[in-house]
């Protein structure tokens, strides 16, 4: 990123419709100087406890403190090493809180962060909650689910929408049950201006499609898109807690013309130059002797041709001689180099295996789209909403609302059904306050936006 401050971030959580508690925590600090962006980065952390409601509450707000503060006490090892301690210390910490208090026997919670540096973004996740980038038309999830569906899905080589008979919300792997747990740890994802990067639980991904995902979070701005996604899960049901943190990048990324998948190292080509150059072998290396004496025919070969001067005839300057010598040089400076390569590559591969490089995986990608369907039933959804907010006087300033709406029309003719979705998802918007207020002594209202 060209600056630390080329972000625009927003965070959103709520109860959602069918519980009385929320389980769900988050965590959301941004560099706030150009020394905190080069050392820790921007980072964004949702979890989701799993158990009673005190269980499952604790859980997820251990995780939240312990992560972030793991991390940064510990970067200087590297962001995957330090994410990777991070993960372990706070399964650590909530594994002993269960075994130690037989009220929170069996606590858990999934966890999913994102540290966006200046080489990439960087993912430590465990559980089903999601790490999303979107780019351009495309939305991409960058992290796996640790789900029986998934596990299924990988299986039979289908995706996992198409596992139809096994329970969703069946997690094989999370934070707190076992001893030891084994985080996903990828990256460094190359970053773009323009990207959009969304870290959410599953009452939110449970509802709503990815196309979706993509559709509003590239439509409106950080904070309307939270709110416009977790409205939309409550409008469809919100039978779980529901968390969004939506960062926006406005500035340009070190390498962002480099492609999406292809994994690097975060240290400079020189550190890690001299950090190969210093693991080879002490002692004096066969390939050194072969560039040295190379060296020295090279420069007995410019003696020889500076005293043609002075000993005009000499048996020396003969050409056979002259050849030898050019022939014997070039030889021994071809073996020397190839020494030389062939033993800082060992270096490198020695050091790849001793330290592996994450990889920066793709592992679903959506297209988004806006289609005029999707548009009625959007617009069929306001109407109800505006009978709704008439019947029960929710206060909503109707030339706000006409204005949204005869840009989205107008936009429609024009064939220009992104602007259109906009205007129509800002003028959902307006309905939201009065709604989320009045919702639970209210009757549903009817759903057309997701049938």
């Amino acid at each position: 990123m060209a600056s630390f401050d080329q972000i625009e971030c927003a965070v959103l959580t709520d109860v959602g419709l069918k519980r009385g508690y929320n389980q769900d925590s988050n965590y959301l600090s941004l560099a706030s100087d150009e020394t905190q962006w080069q050392e820790l980065g921007h980072v964004l952390l949702v979890a989701d406890g799993m158990g009673a409601h005190a269980v499952g509450e604790k859980a997820s707000e251990q995780a939240v403190k312990t992560i972030p503060h793991v991390y940064s006490k510990h970067v200087k090892d590297g962001a995957p090493e330090s994410l990777r301690k991070a993960f372990y210390e706070a399964n650590s910490t909530i594994h002993t809180c269960g075994q130690e208090n037989t009220e929170f026997r069996g606590m858990g919670t999934t966890a999913t962060g994102i540290v966006i540096r200046p080489e990439g973004v960087w993912i430590g996740h465990v559980g089903d909650s999601r790490a999303y980038r979107i780019r351009g038309k495309l939305v991409e999830q960058l992290t796996y689910d640790h789900s029986l569906v998934w596990e299924y899905a990988r299986l039979k080589k289908i995706d996992p929408d198409e596992v139809k008979d096994i329970p969703s919300n069946y997690i094989n792997r999370c934070l707190g049950p076992e001893a030891i747990v084994e985080p996903d740890i990828e990256g460094p994802h190359k970053v773009m201006q323009g990207d959009i990067f969304l870290v959410c639980s599953d009452g939110l991904t449970g509802l709503v499609k990815d196309s979706e995902l993509g559709a509003i979070t590239t439509s409106l701005s950080a904070q309307d898109a939270c709110k416009m996604l977790v409205d939309l899960a409550n409008l469809r049901g919100g039978h779980d807690n529901i968390t969004v943190i939506v960062a926006k990048i406005g500035g340009t990324f070190q390498g962002s013309n480099n492609s999406s998948n292809e994994p690097t190292i975060n240290p400079t080509l020189l550190n890690k130059t001299v950090t190969r150059l210093k693991s080879m072998k002490p002692g004096i290396p066969w390939w050194f002797i072969c560039l040295m004496f190379g060296l020295l025919l090279a420069i007995s070969l410019i003696g020889i041709k500076a005293m043609e001067h002075q000993l005009t005839g000499s048996m020396l300057t003969g050409d056979l001689v002259r050849f030898s010598i050019i022939f014997i040089a070039l030889i021994s400076f071809i073996a020397g180099t190839i020494g030389f390569y062939i033993q800082f590559k060992s270096s490198k591969d020695d050091e790849t295996k001793e330290f592996p490089t994450p990889s920066a995986r793709i592992h679903r990608r959506t297209l988004i789209e806006i289609t005029q369907a999707s548009l009625t039933k959007i617009e069929k959804q306001i109407e109800v909403f505006k009978k709704r907010g008439e019947d029960k006087a929710w206060g909503i300033n109707r030339d706000t609302l006409e204005n949204h709406l005869s840009y989205a029309k107008s936009s429609v003719s024009k064939n220009d059904l992104a602007e259109a979705f906009k205007h129509y998802c800002l003028a959902l918007l307006l309905f939201s306050a009065p709604w989320i207020k009045h919702r639970k002594e209210d009757s549903p209202v009817e759903i057309f936006w997701g049938k």
